[in-house]
């Protein structure tokens, strides 16, 4: 296969070494979780699976937003599609340092205080408390799951192809053995788990992209003799990764909604905000949160253009990093770097298997048609859907799109386009109404859809935010609200205990 640049034996050969370890490592640390909560009862082990138990520490919080919204299309497919389009797609992403603050430090707030009110473990539960519709949280957990298995899916082609440029392995072993890894240490304590291996993997995930920024700055220096000749070079032989209107208008505002205020809604960055259980963990989350994920993103999102005065010849976007750390690092240190790489998409992809195993265990399964579900069924029912949820990904992952940022953006639109009114006139305005949320949801994902297939001339984000919006705005006007003692749980400083259970008794009880 011919990618543009060539690995030595000898560097494949200690990447490979690296990597074994560093998932070794990695699955010895949620086995010994696993083996530490063996005598919880069964409802802890449920409540560690999803929320980690709700006492995180503020490192551990900071880091699980870091690492559940970093993922191969910010380690891989970014500078990928960078490396393609140019600064242009940097400049969007640097829209992007306002989501975690948003979603820990205001949505975040928010969510914390009425998940400990309703006692909610979910997204879905929280807000089918506030809608009191089952109809809402069917709908939205099916779309739920609709975007997070491509998504999924996704991550594991960015494994793959990391793996396999860097390797000489095939593709398809490199999906595999990213899934099998991942896998087992999601299966063995969930967001516990995840918590413990976040800070390891957050740690490693910070170090790998300030090492590729500095090996590919010495390497411009050497190459060229400064920054600003090589850019020159670039000006000169691609003029394209310095044009401005490589976007039109509404589709970089679309793009930069994509990158920002959409990334705010995610299920599984809204994970972070049932995890811990005082204010002052919440404040230096934010911080930590808003370093680490500044320092990775802002760094990996510019690199392209810079990788691309290193070696033009690159003949994939999605290659480019693969090229930097196996052809510029020490064949030792490219291994630690790949391995940081495998954090982003590890991580990420185990929060997407505990939101749709519980999506569809708690949300739905149990909400619907099994209200009685014991502790340990539904513990069991978490084990088998992470399973199948992974499997689908796989299948899906053997079929990779060439652009891999293409599905990560498809994704996160879908998720956001459906969820971003209901979730903040669900926390912010007190007239939002039921059926208005259901509309929203409904119309928003339809509305992104549709504008996505046909290939509208604006920003299929931008149309299904302004549908949903409308629509859910005009209809929570004409339609009943919930009732008087639900609204108190959330917009009262005082309220009725009974009203915040998450099945609220009938009018006169």
């Amino acid at each position: 296969m011919d990618l543009g640049f060539t690995v030595s034996a000898s560097t494949q050969r200690m990447i490979i070494v690296v990597f074994i370890i560093y998932s070794l490592v990695i699955m010895g640390l949620g086995l010994y979780v696993k083996l530490a909560s063996r005598r919880s009862s069964n409802t802890d082990k449920v409540a560690d699976f999803l929320t980690g138990g709700g006492n995180l520490g503020s490192l551990a919080v900071g880091l699980i937003m870091v690492t559940n919204i970093m993922s191969s299309g910010g380690m891989v497919g970014g500078p990928g599609l960078s490396y393609g389009t140019g600064f242009i797609w940097a400049l969007c992403v640097f829209c992007s340092f306002i989501n975690i603050f948003l979603s820990l430090g205001s949505v975040g707030k928010k969510m914390s205080i009425m998940g400990r009110r309703t006692g909610a473990q979910t997204v879905l539960q929280l807000f089918r408390h506030r809608y009191q519709s089952k109809a809402f949280s069917t709908i939205l957990g099916l779309c739920f799951i609709i975007f997070l298995i491509p998504y999924a899916g996704s991550q594991f082609i960015g494994g793959g192809r990391l793996f396999a440029a860097v390797t000489g392995l095939d593709y398809k072993v490199g999906v595999f053995l990213f899934a099998i890894v991942t896998l087992l240490y999601t299966l063995t304590g969930g967001i516990k788990s995840l918590s413990k291996i976040a800070i390891v993997q957050g740690a490693i995930m910070i170090f790998s992209v300030l090492a590729i920024f500095i090996a590919t700055g010495g390497e411009l220096f050497r190459q060229f003799g400064s920054i600003q000749s090589a850019m020159e070079f670039v000006q000169e032989t691609n003029p394209l990764l310095f044009d401005a209107s490589t976007y039109a208008p509404l589709v970089f505002i679309g793009t930069c909604c994509i990158q920002s205020f959409a990334l705010i809604p995610l299920p599984h960055a809204l994970m972070g905000t049932f995890t811990y259980n005082n204010s002052k963990t919440l404040k230096n989350a934010i911080v930590v949160g808003i370093l680490g994920y500044t320092i990775i993103q802002f760094t990996m999102s510019g690199i392209g253009p810079l990788a691309y005065a290193v070696n033009p010849n690159v003949t994939q976007g999605d290659y480019v990093i693969p090229m930097l750390l196996s052809t510029l690092l020490p064949p030792a240190l490219g291994g630690v770097v790949i391995a940081g790489a495998v954090a982003a998409i590890q991580s990420t992809v185990a929060a997407f298997f505990i939101i749709i195993a519980s999506t569809i265990v708690k949300d739905l399964y149990k909400t619907l048609f099994k209200p009685d579900l014991s502790a340990e069924q539904e513990n069991k029912g978490n084990m088998v859907f992470t399973v199948i949820a992974a499997v689908v990904a796989i299948a899906m992952a053997l079929f990779p799109n060439d652009y891999l940022q293409v599905i990560v953006n498809f994704a996160i639109g879908g998720l956001a386009a459906g969820f971003f009114f209901p979730l903040f006139l669900g926390l912010y305005w007190k007239k939002a109404t039921p059926a208005a949320a259901i509309a929203g949801t409904l119309s928003g994902t339809i509305v992104y859809i549709a504008a996505t297939v046909v290939d509208a001339p604006i920003h299929p984000i931008l149309l299904a935010f302004a549908v949903s919006g409308i629509l859910m705005v005009a209809l929570s006007y004409v339609t009943p609200k919930v009732k008087r003692g639900v609204f108190e749980v959330w917009f009262g400083e005082t309220y009725d205990e009974k009203y915040a259970k998450m099945e609220v008794p009938p009018i006169g009880q």
